[in-house]
């Protein structure tokens, strides 16, 4: 299993344009056949800032969303409303527990 944080930041003032934007993709995303979690969160203490928490059956499941349409028009029309390049971090998981 793979999990990715991606952490990004609108441009002042344009948060909700982005949450618009980015809720066009997350239901097509999360019926991908590898997705098992993709949300979104947005900071309670700074409304322009936001993380995407997903979790993959795969690497190559994640890198195959990389090419879906929803996500390439999610990435295409955000270039103008994010402020600043993205973070992503990755983690390969091999088991997970409930605790």
């Amino acid at each position: 299993m793979l999990i990715l944080i991606a952490k990004l930041k609108a441009k002042p003032g344009r948060g909700q344009e982005l949450i618009n934007l980015a809720e066009r993709a997350i239901g097509p995303s999360r019926s991908e056949e590898g997705c098992i979690t993709y949300e979104l969160l947005q900071d309670p203490f700074d409304q322009d800032s936001f993380t995407f928490y997903e979790k993959w059956r795969s690497r190559e499941d994640l890198e195959l969303h990389f090419k879906e349409p929803h996500f390439l028009e999610f990435a295409g029309e955000s270039e103008g409303i994010i402020d600043g390049p993205a973070s992503l971090t990755s983690y390969e998981v091999s088991s997970e527990d409930t605790i």
